[in-house]
């Protein structure tokens, strides 16, 4: 939508041309961008054959005046230059300083002083390797001091982007213990940006850049400070979950949301009338909605649930994306699964009893094989149970992989190795498992659809009563007319293509609808559990398979899954989770028996969601396989 409006803008300044004017850089520099978009071939549809050459004739002209006034630049006119220089430009003129190699005409003191004195020049000098080869000491020399190059370095290396990331060259003298050093003096200044801290903080060593221990640690107390700060000056928002028992209660679960309190309340009446332990167990995907209909992971976070705020914050590569939704989500499972042992406790039970009854049920299930895995139920303090039912646990995903790869579970086998094993690692004992897409047209569709940053959803009959497209077209009557000018070209384009048409009483309607389906739980979970879906609707999966449009995967977890899963147990990918199998292994957990026992009922929550995700393999392979 941005490229007409600037194509519209180009047309007027090109049939005011004219060629006696003197012009500056910045003018030249403005049809350089118009000659960028023409080499791109993006041209207003009106325009004929006769313009468009008359057009690409001017631009050309001024290319050449553009290119005669860079190269007379010299130690004597660059800094004028760069006085005259518009903030618009200054990307494209470095650019062009660099592809003509103007940058030869430039001495190294002038250089300096140009970095001196335009220090913000350095983000658009540094994409460019050549100029950065040639001042390779100035440059260094400008970074150790220059106060916005922590910054440059973190936005490089450490944080995570949707946009496509330009490629800048450091000096090749810029060493591991330099850019600590820039990094180390940053978290030294009053006014060091929080979110660039935080990158520090969960930085991960790679082959460009390397923290120390010491340097993180740094990071972390500085954060803390400014967070409490934050926090005392008010500059926050609440999330605030609450959840109890009910004697009295006749409904399985109640819940309330009021004034920022999300509060669910289950009823022991109901709790009391199961009187066996593995459909007690069965109340954490039915009751308390750890997994879905489809018996994927609902704890996961998901894009779909991050609000447009949440999307744009500065975030590191390393660092396990969490919003508002995922937060509520994870306090109320832990809550769900204290409140559920202090209930169970009173029965003269416990989580413990009721996981080891479990294997004992997905044991009957597999006839032939046994897993082996039990909790040891004793007084012992929390961290003496952590430190032996991680290893049981890793145990019981090596017995799954067996199973899946060999069809049976060989003791002495994987007795041979004490190596741990991944989540990823981890195969399935059914084909096609889940259903992924990376292509293109899905995406688009995906976007079109469902997101809330599509131009289609809202309508000055509707205004933003629904967040997306396909809520708009299947809860109201919409009209091809409800939709503006800007929007009727998509929306005709959907129904040209065959995803929407009008029916008989000229309303908009979703013409393949199994195929938008499937998109919608696309977007929804970033998969499909294939298995959970009735024939007509696998049919359709399996038809965009075949045509490409969608890849499978044969895993016990799903990609999110596993992502969800690292996060709790190790850091491998990210650095801001729990870490809690390393922690206990090498002892550098923290001396607190309240933070042992809340560890200990995390871990427990991560047994539970592995035993459900277990039975869901063994009753896809019992039942369709």
């Amino acid at each position: 939508m941005a490229i007409g409006h600037s194509l519209i803008k180009a047309e007027k300044l090109l049939d005011d041309y004219n060629s006696e004017q003197i012009f500056t850089i910045n003018d030249l520099l403005e049809y350089y961008n118009i000659k960028i978009y023409f080499e791109n071939d993006f041209f207003l549809t009106k325009w004929d054959e006769s313009k468009k050459n008359k057009y690409l004739k001017t631009v050309e002209l001024n290319w050449n005046l553009l290119k005669q006034k860079l190269l007379q630049i010299s130690d004597s006119n660059i800094e004028e230059i760069l006085n005259e220089l518009e903030y618009n430009y200054k990307s494209n003129f470095w650019d062009l300083i660099h592809k003509l190699s103007v940058f030869k005409n430039i001495s190294q003191s002038k250089f300096s002083e140009i970095l001196n004195g335009f220090s913000y020049h350095i983000n658009y000098i540094l994409p460019q390797k050549n100029i950065v080869q040639k001042f390779n000491k100035e440059i260094k020399c400008f970074l150790l001091s220059y106060e916005k190059s922590a910054e440059i370095i973190l936005s490089q290396f450490e944080e995570k982007t949707n946009k496509k990331l330009i490629k800048i060259f450091f000096p090749k003298s810029l060493s591991y213990s330099d850019k600590e050093y820039i990094i180390d003096k940053y978290l030294d200044y009053d006014d060091a940006n929080f979110n660039y801290i935080r990158l520090v903080e969960r930085s991960k060593d790679s082959n460009d850049l390397k923290l120390s221990d010491k340097t993180r640690h740094k990071a972390k107390k500085k954060s803390k400070e400014q967070n409490n700060e934050i926090l005392e000056k008010g500059h926050t928002w609440n999330i605030r979950v609450q959840s109890g028992l009910s004697k009295d209660q006749d409904e399985p679960v109640t819940f309330k949301n009021n004034e920022g309190l999300f509060e669910a309340t289950y009823s022991e009446k109901f709790l009391d009338k199961i009187d066996d332990e593995i459909s007690l167990f069965n109340m954490f995907k039915h009751l308390f909605n750890y997994t879905d209909e489809t018996s994927l992971i609902t704890l996961v976070s998901k894009k779909s649930e991050l609000d447009v705020m949440e999307r744009v914050f500065m975030k590191s590569k390393h660092e396990y994306e969490t919003g508002q939704v995922f937060t509520k989500k994870e306090m109320l499972s832990t809550l769900q699964i204290h409140l559920f042992d202090n209930y169970l406790r009173r029965k003269d039970s416990g989580i413990e009893q009721l996981i080891n009854s479990f294997i004992s049920h997905l044991n009957e299930l597999l006839i032939s094989n046994k897993l082996v895995f039990q909790i040891r139920n004793s007084d012992s303090e929390y961290i003496g149970k952590i430190r032996t039912i991680l290893p049981d646990f890793d145990f019981l995903l090596k017995q799954y992989k067996n199973l899946a790869d060999d069809g049976s579970i060989d003791l002495e086998l994987l007795q041979m190795s004490s190596k741990a094993i991944g989540f990823s690692q981890i195969t399935s004992q059914v084909k096609s498992k889940y259903i992924y897409s990376n292509d293109n047209l899905i995406l688009q569709l995906k976007h079109l659809f469902f997101s809330d940053q599509s131009h289609l959803f809202y309508t000055e009959s509707y205004g933003t009563k629904y967040k997306n497209l396909f809520d708009l077209i299947t809860q109201e009557n919409v009209t091809l007319d409800d939709f503006a000018n800007y929007q009727k070209d998509t929306i005709q384009n959907l129904i040209r293509d065959g995803y929407l048409k009008i029916n008989q009483e000229n309303k908009v309607e979703i013409e393949r609808i199994t195929l938008i389906y499937v998109i919608r739980e696309l977007h929804r979970n970033e998969l499909l559990n294939y298995w959970h879906y009735p024939k007509f609707v696998r049919n359709e999966i399996d038809l965009m398979i075949k045509e490409k449009k969608l890849l499978t995967e044969d895993t016990l977890f799903s990609e999110e899954e596993i992502k969800y899963l690292n996060f709790y147990l190790n850091k491998k990918i990210y650095t801001n989770g729990y870490d809690l199998r390393n922690k206990y292994l090498h002892g550098t957990n923290v001396q607190s028996e309240q933070k042992h026992k809340n560890d200990y009922y995390l871990i427990l929550k991560i047994i539970t969601l592995t035993l459900l995700k277990i039975e869901d393999d063994i009753l896809i392979r019992k039942n369709y396989c």
